[in-house]
């Protein structure tokens, strides 16, 4: 049919009017019998199908199908005609016996596209879609038939595909919802006896199902394991090459005609970056034998790890064979603390994180590994419990050796458990063993402590790892760390401006071990570095325990403390120009750091000597050193200039006072009131007396020396509180002379004084990336009236995990009316019930000048800027678009700037 809604015969059917008691059943099945739609069927499969029909009548002009409206059944016409029309009325066609009337669209599962009428009293037959799904999932080979004469998968075949996939035990826990989309890409393929589907060495073809028959998977025999798997209806196949994008070790044939279902590659893509669950739940239980390819550089990277330096390389290919490729989506667990340690884990490609939750309940970053690295070796050595999770933050390939595999091995081969017993027997030693007291005195505020006391110190000293650009603390947080700096560069930025690099050998941090206020400067990273950390707890049970100890290294603290200060070289704690520290109130509730420990590294150079004056002056910044020249400037003219002449005015003041001679007080008062009314100029030119006694008045009254205070410390800036309503004292009248007429009449009239109009300008639209919409992040607009001042987000910017290069940070620049940086300006990250406030540093361009680590995903963190009312963006967070839950590192960049509603 030229409309594809209705099905007649195309070829001859019996005449129902020449036997009427030939009518009814048997009629109905001569007709589905004939009719090409359902072809092929058996005649078990028609006579379902006939008994899935219901017979039924109407009077002419009755409307069975309606254009544009969904419907739910299909019509076989028994007797009488059925005439088709367009949605406009427009005729299209006359159908008669035998014709099937709305199939295409019912198995579409689409609204008609015509309207379908009795053109006389009708008898038909007619099949509802909740039958024809009932009986589909009774007998899925008929929906699989009806699709092929279709000529395409029918809409009723959804429920039992849905039913089918729920009981695949690789997809057990997925959701109905995500059972139903991976339903709507399903294809029913056809296959003959010992047609093959993909070869070994294929890249990835699909996700299969069998559906009926049998399917062989036959292993590469280069790989090992079983040779011949067969699967029988039911069973997935070709999940794990689409999860890890290698190429399969297995070719799939059908052993015997058989039917499976096959999603491609493309089409799979698609699907699991909207339903993550799906690729989650099949990694969990994809796993292979490594390739041959993969079992040579297995056997590359294991050569390569001291636990198997001498294990024999026939052995090593050995131990190759038994490792397994398995998947790991972003975002999924490896293994938790607490799980019994049975495998060691070589990275092909992704990353994994290591963590772990200290007696403070907060979890630290233990180390971040990439490809090539490997993790979890403890496991073949001593089955010991884990210590740390192992979290995958990128879609990661591991290859894995099963301790049981490598236990069985060493059975067979024993240089095996001879390398396991070495490396286990150092791995005992090697606190003993890796202590060099030659790196520990290399730090110059351990190179005088006595051997004793410096195995000491050492023994409490933590390894970290800072990536470039990282702050390792901010400004008025607490300061509970000294930090030994091993390798790389650190800068050191003080609230007041300027800034300088500590290099190896050095330390920082030395205010924690001696008081308990915060840090007065910033530490960012310059360089990847690694640092020995000793905490404010370690440092006081040394101390306690340790009394000669605690005598040595608080005489060098001290020592280097009172150095940096005579030398003019203040350490991170001392700022420039005699800072001297004001705590504000610091949030004890901001999510703590998490930090990396640091791998060994090779002997440190001797540490470069301090400065004087000179390199101090030469690493201040430009700002800075012109502070230094105003600061110098301002201290010559106070001693050369006005200290001496405020001291010879006192001298000579109260002589000039008692020759001073004036007519009347009312005189002078008059001179001074016309002098505010009109100027000095003006009073000249029109009353020479007056003129003569103000000058007179002048003479005679000695200067008042006034204090000029010598340059103060600035403060750390602290939160400018809102303007409050201050009530304005009323001026008290006082009785006064008029001025003279003159001037009175110089005076011009004052026009009334207009009602104020505020002006209005315009708003520049603000700077948005469109990416914030699809994560979640909105703003919320301060509530100010026109005329008020407001802090309004002129720029929004999101980076992801690409352009981020590591750092998750909220990054925030605020600026006053004319586009210029307010140093010290608070700002507030706040989420829950926590918050964490600190000011915009004088860093130089272009990096902003506040930032806040995040660690919390989703939508968690909100920012503001304090002292105004202030519009405030909602929703940051770590996560990216398509995985906004997860710990992805991304960045977000804000501006704010002053400005008037």
């Amino acid at each position: 049919m030229a409309t594809g809604s209705s099905r007649p015969h195309l070829r001859p059917h019996p005449d129902p009017h020449s036997d009427r008691g030939r009518q009814g059943g048997f009629v109905k099945h001569e007709f589905i019998k004939f009719a090409p739609l359902f072809a092929g069927l058996t005649d078990g499969e028609r006579e379902l199908l006939a008994a899935g029909f219901a017979e039924g009548k109407c009077a002419a002009q009755t409307v069975l199908l309606k254009a544009g409206e969904r419907s739910d059944a299909m019509f076989l016409v028994g007797q009488g005609f059925v005439g088709l029309s367009t949605q406009s009325g427009a005729p299209l066609a006359t159908l008669g016996p035998g014709s099937l009337i709305g199939d295409a669209s019912l198995f579409r599962g689409q609204p008609q596209d015509v309207t379908a009428t009795a053109l006389s009293d009708l008898q038909y037959w007619k099949l509802t879609d909740r039958g024809l799904r009932d009986l589909i999932v009774q007998h899925p080979a008929l929906g699989l038939k009806l699709s092929r004469n279709f000529g395409g998968l029918l809409a009723q075949m959804e429920d039992y595909l849905v039913q089918r996939l729920g009981r695949v035990p690789e997809l057990a826990g997925l959701p109905p919802h995500t059972l139903q989309a991976l339903a709507v890409y399903l294809k029913p393929r056809q296959l003959n006896a010992q047609e093959v589907i993909f070869r070994a060495g294929d890249a990835p073809a699909g996700l299969f199902l069998v559906e009926a028959g049998e399917v062989e998977l036959r292993a590469d025999v280069e790989t090992g394991g079983e040779r011949v798997q067969k699967l029988a209806p039911g069973a997935l196949f070709g999940a794990l090459t689409l999860l890890t994008g290698k190429p399969s070790t297995q070719s799939a044939v059908a052993s015997q005609d058989s039917t499976i279902w096959a999603v491609s590659a493309d089409e799979f893509a698609a699907l699991s970056s909207r339903q993550p669950g799906l690729r989650r739940t099949l990694a969990r239980n994809a796993r292979a034998r490594l390739s041959k390819a993969d079992q040579s550089q297995a056997v590359l990277r294991l050569a390569q790890m001291p636990l198997f330096a001498d294990v024999p390389p026939q052995v090593m290919q050995a131990i190759a064979q038994r490792m397994v490729l398995q998947h790991v989506p972003a975002g999924e667990r490896v293994y938790m603390m607490g799980e019994a340690g049975d495998a060691l884990y070589l990275i092909e490609s992704g990353e994994v994180e290591l963590t772990s939750e200290n007696a403070g309940g907060v979890v630290e970053e233990l180390a971040r590994i990439g490809g090539g690295g490997f993790f979890g070796e403890m496991g073949l050595l001593s089955g010991q419990i884990r210590g740390e999770d192992a979290t995958a933050i990128r879609n990661t390939n591991l290859w894995i050796l099963p301790k049981a595999e490598l236990d069985t091995l060493a059975t067979q081969h024993p240089q095996i458990g001879q390398a396991l017993n070495k490396a286990l027997a150092e791995r005992i030693a090697a606190p003993e063993a890796g202590y060099d007291e030659d790196r520990f005195r290399r730090f110059y505020l351990l190179s005088d402590l006595s051997p004793h006391d410096l195995r000491q110190v050492a023994d409490h000293l933590h390894p970290t790892r800072y990536r470039a650009g990282e702050q390792i603390y901010r400004a008025s947080s607490t300061a509970d760390m000294l930090y030994l700096l091993e390798k790389g560069h650190v800068r050191i930025q003080p609230l007041s401006g300027g800034s300088w690099v500590l290099g190896p050998g050095e330390a920082f941090g030395e205010r924690a071990l001696l008081t308990n206020q915060p840090h007065n400067a910033s530490a960012l990273a310059e360089t990847d570095i690694d640092v020995w950390t000793l905490s404010k707890a370690d440092f006081d049970l040394l101390m306690n325990r340790y009394p000669s100890l605690a005598i040595s290294l608080s005489r060098v603290l001290s020592q280097r403390l009172a150095e940096l200060n005579a030398g003019g070289f203040e350490e991170e704690e001392t700022l420039t120009g005699g800072y001297v520290p004001v705590r504000p109130e610091v949030a004890t509730n901001v999510p703590s750091r998490r930090r990396r420990p640091s791998a060994v590294e090779s002997p440190l150079p001797a540490p470069r000597a301090r400065g004087g004056f000179g390199q101090w002056f030469a690493n201040l910044s430009p700002i800075g050193k012109i502070q230094l020249a105003v600061l110098l400037l301002l201290l010559i003219w106070l001693l050369a200039i006005a200290a001496p002449a405020a001291f010879l005015s006192l001298l000579r003041g109260t002589s000039v006072a008692s020759g001073a001679e004036l007519t009347s007080r009312n005189n002078l008062l008059n001179a001074i009131n016309a002098v505010y009314a009109v100027g000095s100029y003006e009073l000249a030119s029109k009353d020479k007396e007056l003129a003569e006694a103000l000058a007179m008045a002048d003479k005679a009254v000695p200067p008042t020396p006034t204090h000029t205070p010598l340059p103060t410390q600035t403060a750390i800036p602290t939160s400018t509180p809102l303007p409050t309503n201050t009530p304005t004292p009323a001026p008290t009248a006082t009785a006064t002379q008029p001025p003279p007429a003159f001037v009175q009449e110089l005076l011009p009239q004052a026009p009334p004084t207009p009602e104020p109009v505020a002006a209005v300008a315009a708003v520049a639209p603000r700077a948005w990336d469109p990416r914030l919409d699809q994560l979640g992040v909105r703003v919320e607009e301060a509530q100010v009236a026109p005329g008020q001042q407001y802090w309004r987000l002129i720029e929004a910017r999101w980076a992801d995990e690409q352009q981020s290069g590591g750092k998750h940070h909220i990054y925030v620049e605020v600026l006053d009316e004319n586009g210029n940086r307010i140093v010290g300006q608070p700002v507030t990250v706040f989420w829950g019930d926590g918050s964490y406030t600190g000011g915009i540093e004088d860093k130089a361009a272009p990096d902003f000048g506040y930032n806040y680590m995040m660690y919390a995903a989703g939508n968690a963190y909100n920012v503001k800027v304090e002292g105004l009312p202030s519009e405030i963006l909602v929703g940051a967070g770590m996560g990216s678009i398509e995985q906004p839950k997860y710990g992805i590192h991304t960045s977000f960049y804000l501006v704010y700037q002053r400005a008037t509603k």
